[in-house]
């Protein structure tokens, strides 16, 4: 856990801590699984713990993400708690990544991925908008990550970048069906993110797979 201090106050806002010249040794060292962050080229991104709509709107996605997956044996969903290593000295924590049945290892091991997931999902916030959308969104495209979504639940909009034969094509969705290349059949109605509180998952499932 991260607390930041202003004398004796803890500040309880959303805050981005950076610490730069930090390697990755340095990096594993220092961080925990109670604590939120990343590394970027050297610089150590500390995150303050997410609020209550980005842990429900990220919550929401990826069980419905994960649980289609593993009904269609698709592959495995993961996120947010485990780091993704995309290149020497980027080590990122999407809030829910894919990865196809045939590279999923056999057996995990260690703390972090090693390459570039299929699908990546993002959900933006106050205090971490900039770090997503001009840090770590052209660092997903240099890695290759073939779809990546940005989750704007103040804006009520879903960003999703996909992979083409030349660069990436993006595309804005604010309502209705948003389909997935990378996990093939999965499909959410976009209005269901903006709604509070949330649709029920179970019922959300069973709408996408046709029950």
């Amino acid at each position: 856990m991260v607390e930041l201090r202003l004398g004796p106050k803890v500040v309880d806002l959303p805050f981005t801590v950076r610490i730069p010249a930090i390697t990755e040794a340095m990096f594993d060292e220092l961080v925990d699984e109670d604590t939120n962050a990343e590394l970027i080229d050297g610089v150590m991104i500390v995150h303050s713990p997410a609020s209550l709509r980005h842990d429900d709107v990220a919550g929401f996605l990826r069980a419905l993400m994960r649980y289609y997956a593993e009904e269609k044996a698709a592959g495995r969903v993961l996120g947010p708690d485990s780091l993704v290593r995309l290149a020497p000295g980027r080590k990122f924590a999407p809030d829910a990544y894919f990865l196809e049945q045939s590279r999923v290892p056999a057996r995990w091991k260690g703390k972090q991925f090693e390459g570039a997931p299929d699908l990546v999902v993002e959900v933006l916030s106050p205090s971490n908008r900039d770090d997503d959308l001009k840090d770590k969104w052209p660092r997903y495209r240099q890695a290759g990550v073939p779809e990546i979504w940005f989750v704007d639940y103040e804006k009520e909009v879903v960003i999703v970048d996909r992979k083409r034969k030349r660069g990436y094509g993006t595309t804005h969705v604010d309502e209705g069906r948003l389909s997935s290349t990378a996990l093939t059949g999965f499909w959410i109605d976009a209005g269901w993110l903006w709604e509070e509180p949330l649709p029920g998952g179970l019922a959300c499932l069973r709408q996408m797979l046709g029950e």
